[in-house]
């Protein structure tokens, strides 16, 4: 085995890098989610079959360099609502980026062990393995990014994601990288081109196509029937720096005219985002003003806002938790309804280790101190209605609890980020939801982006950043059950399976 030169090491670094990049333009907004079918096949001609170890270090820059450029956005946000200095905002970015790298250190270190393994198999075990670790850093890393989600505005080929998640949809994006690469591995070694392997990934996405050809035209055949459901889309154009200069009265007028100037008799439902209302509705006479507000419009209000629980403890001191919460008011209804959001997002409503290190609430300015609600509380109206709030769309396990919703409203303040990549990227995840649940989706963003998804993956009234909406948009309401709705996440099970199966029939027998 001849020593790689120093030349050849920097190359494969210069691809891995290059590769890890083609990562943010297949993310919003530049959406180029046609090279994902084709993006894996630099690195896997990349790595070096003899050397693991140093296969690992590939992965990781990989993995820092397109989750470094994905989450540029942390650095603005840092600048703005932190107290610490550019250049350290940089350093926070390059950690960041190095630990939600590290998981693709693993994943291309076991390219080649897969191969020797599995031989031609590997291109299906590798993708189980992809799936696997991709689900377990949704637990671990807390922002779960699936390589197959930069599909959700390819309605065909993500159809896939009401049957098996997002998951299926990054399997076989990898297995059909996968089948590329055995292909330009085995020319370089002067073997025969693996038919096999080639065939059955591209018959794999005809069928998935062919399917999902099928259930989109079925969907919307049922939807042109469905009951639509008028809502008042309504969206600031402040930034998070203007809104925290405009007094909370002010602020709160402006969605209260904005509710007012909508056509009398024209809406059913109207919808103002996390953030929107400065107050918590459980104090004081704002929930009395909004529920007059909502009979005398004749429509239902779902809004976002703040909630404070007094209470004593056993030494009779006052504690008071703080939650952030969605209300629902109608015009029969005499007292709102309100959800307290589960899942407090970190660095946004609780800082981490901040109990144990007090003095990060100094140098860190923004986080606040929400506590977290057990109950996923549907909203009875119309229809009932599911109020994931901003974070907890993107958790399919958090969406899966409740019961039966026939519209997820997921209000936002994504205005927190910017005009930068994290709207876009924020609401991509949100949007899959709909396509796994069979729900549609209507997403309010304080300033954007807000949008409706279909249950067919289709998505309109879709706004700009930062730009003043006040209008309309139709909503048609109809729930289609999938077979991921039933069994949730039953192909990352399968994977697992398949995997240990795999390893166990390719064991080598003991000397």
């Amino acid at each position: 085995m001849t020593p790689p030169t120093r030349a050849d090491r920097l190359v494969r670094v210069l691809v891995a890098a290059v590769a890890g990049a083609l990562l943010h333009i297949m993310a919003p907004p530049i959406n180029f989610h046609w090279i994902h079918w084709v993006a894996y096949v630099p690195m896997l001609a990349a790595l070096d079959p003899d050397r693991p170890r140093f296969n690992a270090l590939l992965g990781w820059v990989y993995g820092a360099v397109g989750v470094g450029l994905i989450f540029r956005w942390f650095v603005d946000t840092i600048i703005l609502f932190s107290n610490l200095p550019v250049p350290l905002a940089w350093v926070c970015l390059g950690l960041f980026s190095l630990a939600f790298g590290a998981p693709y250190a693993l994943i291309w270190a076991a390219v080649h062990p897969l191969r020797a393994r599995f031989g031609g198999w590997w291109v299906l075990a590798w993708p189980a393995l992809v799936v696997l670790v991709e689900f377990a850093s949704m637990f671990l890393l807390l922002f779960p990014y699936q390589q197959g989600v930069s599909q959700y505005r390819v309605p065909y080929t993500f159809q896939l994601a009401s049957v098996t998640g997002v998951w299926g949809v990054s399997f076989l994006l990898l297995a059909f990288n996968a089948a590329l690469g055995e292909w330009v591995l085995r020319r370089r070694a002067g073997q025969p081109a693996p038919v096999f392997a080639l065939s059955g990934v591209v018959s794999a996405l005809s069928l998935v196509v062919l399917f999902g050809a099928w259930r989109y035209q079925r969907v919307e055949q049922e939807l042109r029937e469905a009951p639509v459901l008028r809502v008042g889309q309504i969206q600031s154009k402040d930034t998070m720096v203007d809104r925290m200069r405009i007094p909370a009265r002010q602020e709160f007028s402006w969605w209260v005219e904005r509710t007012r100037a909508l056509p009398p008799g024209s809406t059913d439902l109207v919808v103002w985002s996390e953030g929107a209302c400065p107050y918590n509705l459980n104090e004081g006479t704002t929930a009395r003003l909004l529920a007059s507000l909502a009979k005398q419009g004749g429509f239902e209000m779902i809004i976002g806002g703040g909630s404070r629980e007094k209470r004593e403890d056993e030494d009779g001191v006052t504690m008071v938790s703080a939650f952030n919460s969605v209300y629902h008011f109608a015009p029969d209804q005499p007292e709102p309804t309100r959800y307290d959001k589960m899942v407090p997002l970190p660095f946004g409503e609780y800082l981490p280790l901040a109990d144990t290190f007090p003095w990060l609430d100094d140098l860190i300015q923004g986080p606040g101190h929400f506590a977290a609600g057990t109950v996923a509380v549907p909203f009875e109206g119309e229809f009932t209605y599911a109020t994931p709030i901003c974070y907890e769309a993107i958790l399919s396990y958090v969406c899966r609890r409740w019961p039966q919703p026939d519209l997820f409203v997921n209000v936002t303040n994504d205005a927190w980020f910017g005009d930068t990549a994290a709207p876009h990227q924020h609401a991509m995840l949100a949007a899959v939801r709909a396509m796994e649940l069979g729900v549609p989706v209507f997403r309010s963003a304080y300033s954007g982006t807000s949008m409706v998804i279909e249950p067919h993956g289709r998505i309109h009234s879709e706004t700009p950043v930062f730009e003043e909406v006040t209008r309309v948009v139709p909503v048609r309401v109809a729930t289609f059950p999938t077979l991921y709705g039933k069994l949730g996440d039953w192909f990352v099970a399968a994977c697992a399976l398949g995997l240990a199966a795999g390893g166990f029939a390719t064991r080598r027998p003991r000397s």
